[in-house]
């Protein structure tokens, strides 16, 4: 795990803590006086959306980063091709994780904690983690999904892994995954055109909600 450089980490990190300001913004801006700005944005009604372009910038970030050392690596005759994969998938992760774990405290912070008259309705109050509806929890722990992304994207062929798998298998399993990516993708495209979808079920329930929650957090 020696091949993990730390920009890639950072950038990792920091582009998913980023996409999660889509559920903690109103916390995060109204604590800084720019609670209502935030609400003017209706970020809320965008969370899938706003969770997969992170999880898509992540893979962006280290797929490029470690392809190509990979390639210079192999051009130079020196260098662990394997262990820079390895890298590149412990990195995503990391982003990932990040971004997963902070949707999920900022929902519960702000909704079982700071506002917790959010708890009345049985998706928040009776949810699994209080405060934090399932749906969100379903697409936070949806986002590992870019890792199978990662796996399918073209990589060097001297790369020892693809190596033990049959050519057949893995350009099907590929095309499988490249389908199945375009088909969210679709869905969220379309989602977002007909205005996303509220916080609390409604199309502007969300942004209502978190303004007011910004409001009372500042």
């Amino acid at each position: 795990m020696n091949q993990i450089n730390a920009m890639p980490a950072v950038s990792s990190v920091g582009a998913g803590l980023v996409a999660s300001l889509c559920c903690g913004g109103a916390l995060v801006f109204g604590s800084i006086g720019l609670g209502a700005f935030y609400g003017a944005l209706g970020l809320s009604r965008y969370i899938p959306q706003s969770l997969a372009a992170g999880s898509l910038s992540i893979v962006a970030i280290n797929y490029l980063f470690y392809r190509r050392a990979a390639e210079r690596a192999h051009q130079a005759g020196a260098g662990n091709i394997l262990a820079l994969r390895q890298a590149m998938f412990s990195n995503s992760a990391l982003g990932v994780a990040a971004m997963a774990v902070s949707v999920v405290f900022l929902e519960w912070l702000n909704h079982a904690i700071v506002n917790p008259h959010f708890l009345s309705p049985p998706e928040y109050g009776q949810a699994l983690i209080p405060g934090v509806p399932g749906v969100r929890l379903l697409y936070a722990l949806a986002s590992f999904w870019v890792l199978a992304l990662l796996w399918a994207l073209p990589w060097p062929g001297f790369d020892p892994i693809r190596q033990r798998v049959p050519a057949v298998l893995q350009r099907s399993l590929r095309v499988g995954v490249f389908a199945a990516t375009a088909g969210v993708l679709v869905v969220l495209v379309v989602n977002a055109m007909s205005g996303g979808s509220g916080h609390g079920g409604g199309r502007n329930t969300g942004t209502a909600q978190h303004g007011s929650a910004a409001q009372r957090s500042h």
